[in-house]
C-alpha cells in the first residue's frame, strides 16, 4: 500500500501539517487496480473501522459521512490534498492545501458554500502546500505555507503576499482581529528559525522570550491565548494575558506526549490533542482538557496519529486523526469535559480516503472535513460531509 506520510522537524505528528495524513493511508489503491476518480470511489466505498487492541473490543459506530467533493490540481500523477479548512459563515468555508508532495508542488485555495467548490486565484509564483488558515470574517482570511514560508491574506476581494521568511518553517497562525494576527514557527527542540510574530495591523513585531518557541496557539481574546511550546527536553502550555507570556504548570499529564494541537474554547476550557508512544501496542491518542484550575488528561485505546482541534456543538471539541495501523481511514472524534476528565463521545470513520481538518458546518451536528483520496495513478483533494456515529461505550475508550 502506497503510503505517504508528512513528516517534518516538529516531531511527527504535532507538525503543523500533519495536513495530508491523509494522503497517507486507508485510502490508496492497490497498483493492480485502474486509475478511479472519486466520483468512482464513491460507489464503491471499501469499509473500514478503527480498531482497538485484542483486549478492547472495536465499538461499533456507523459511517455517516460521505464524499461530497473533489478535485484533481497539477498532472495527473499528482497526489492532491486540502490540508485545512476554515468556516467563515454559517455556510461558507476555505479549503487549503497543495498537489505533489515531496515533489515540485503548489499551493491551492478553494471556497466552499456546502454544495459547490469555487476555486480562488492565488498569487503567481508561490510553492509548497498551505498548511494553516484563520478567519475573523470572510472578508479577512489568513493562510500560511510551512515550508513555503509565506503568509497570505484574502481583504474579501483577492489575495495578497503579505510576508515571507528566508528559512525555517510555519507551524502556527491565529487571526483574533484584522489587526491582531500571530505566526508561530520553532521546530520539535525549540529552534526558532521563523520564531514568534504578532501583526498589530500596521507592522509585524517578532515576540522574544518564552514566545519564541511556540509551535501552535488558540485564542478566545486578545487577552487569551493558550500555546504549545517545545524545548530540548520536553513540551509545555504557556498563556498569553494580553502582557506576557506565562508557563502554565501541567504536572505529570505531558509526560510522555507528543502535543499535536490546542484548542481554546473559553478562558476555563482548553483541549490539548497528542500522541504517546506505546513499547507494546504503539501509539496511543492522548487528550488534555483544562477546567481553569487543573489539567486532566485521557490515554486512549485509540491506535492512532493526533491530527487537529476544532471546536464542536454545545461546548464539545472535535478530533481528527490517523490510525497508526493503515486498518482504516481517517478518524473524527466528539470530546467532551464530564467528571472532571476528558471523555470521548462519538467516533465516524470515512469509508475510504482520510480527513485532515473538520468544521461544524451549521451550528448544530453536521460536520465539513478536508482530506484527499488517493488513486492509482495519484490522488484527489476532498470534502466529505456528514454528523457523528454512535456514541462510544466508556470502558473500551482508555485511563
Amino acid at each position: 500500500m502506497l503510503r505517504i506520510r508528512f513528516t517534518v522537524a516538529l516531531a511527527g505528528p504535532i507538525a503543523a501539517c500533519a495536513m495530508v495524513p491523509a494522503l497517507v493511508a486507508g485510502g490508496a489503491i492497490r497498483p493492480s487496480e485502474p486509475h478511479r476518480t472519486v466520483t468512482e470511489l464513491a460507489r464503491t466505498r471499501p469499509s473500514g473501522l478503527a480498531t482497538l487492541p485484542p483486549s478492547k473490543p472495536a465499538t461499533t459506530a456507523g459511517s455517516v459521512f460521505q464524499l461530497s467533493a473533489g478535485r484533481h490540481y497539477g498532472q495527473p500523477t499528482n497526489a492532491s490534498g486540502y490540508s485545512v479548512i476554515v468556516r467563515t459563515g454559517p455556510a461558507t468555508a476555505w479549503v487549503f492545501g497543495g498537489t505533489n508532495p515531496g515533489g515540485p508542488s503548489a499551493p491551492v485555495a478553494a471556497q466552499w458554500d456546502g454544495s459547490t467548490l469555487t476555486p480562488a486565484l492565488l498569487p503567481l509564483g508561490l510553492t509548497s502546500f498551505i498548511s494553516d488558515a484563520a478567519a475573523t470574517s470572510d472578508v479577512d482570511v489568513w493562510a500560511a505555507s510551512q515550508y513555503g514560508r509565506y503568509l497570505l491574506h484574502f481583504d474579501g476581494v483577492q489575495w495578497h503576499v503579505v510576508r515571507r521568511w528566508s528559512r525555517g518553517q510555519i507551524t502556527g497562525l491565529t487571526a483574533i482581529s484584522p489587526t491582531d494576527v500571530w505566526v508561530f514557527g520553532t521546530t520539535a527542540d525549540g529552534t526558532s528559525e521563523i520564531g514568534t510574530w504578532h501583526f498589530d495591523g500596521s507592522s509585524w513585531l517578532r515576540v522574544p522570550g518564552l514566545a519564541g518557541s511556540i509551535s501552535r496557539a488558540s485564542a478566545t481574546s486578545a487577552s487569551d491565548i493558550w500555546a504549545i511550546t517545545a524545548s530540548p527536553a520536553s513540551y509545555s502550555i504557556v498563556h498569553y494575558d494580553g502582557t506576557s507570556w506565562q508557563l502554565v504548570p501541567t504536572g505529570t499529564e505531558l509526560d510522555g506526549v507528543q502535543p499535536r494541537d490546542i484548542l481554546a474554547i473559553t478562558p476555563s476550557d482548553v483541549w490539548v490533542v497528542g500522541t504517546m508512544s506505546d513499547p507494546t501496542d504503539g501509539v496511543r491518542l492522548v487528550l488534555l482538557h483544562w477546567n481553569g484550575a487543573s489539567w486532566a488528561s485521557l490515554v486512549t485505546h485509540i491506535d492512532a496519529w493526533a491530527g487537529r482541534l476544532a471546536a464542536g456543538a454545545d461546548g464539545s471539541a472535535l478530533v481528527t486523526a490517523t490510525p497508526a495501523d493503515a486498518s482504516a481511514a481517517g478518524l473524527i472524534l466528539e470530546v467532551s469535559a464530564a467528571g472532571g476528565r476528558p471523555v470521548v463521545g462519538a467516533q465516524s470513520w470515512l469509508d475510504y480516503g482520510s480527513v485532515s481538518d473538520v468544521a461544524l458546518a451549521d451550528g448544530a451536528t453536521s460536520l465539513w472535513a478536508s482530506g484527499a483520496v488517493l488513486t492509482r495513478l495519484g490522488g484527489e483533494a476532498v470534502i466529505w460531509t456528514g454528523q457523528l456515529g454512535q456514541p462510544f461505550s466508556q470502558s473500551d475508550i482508555g485511563t
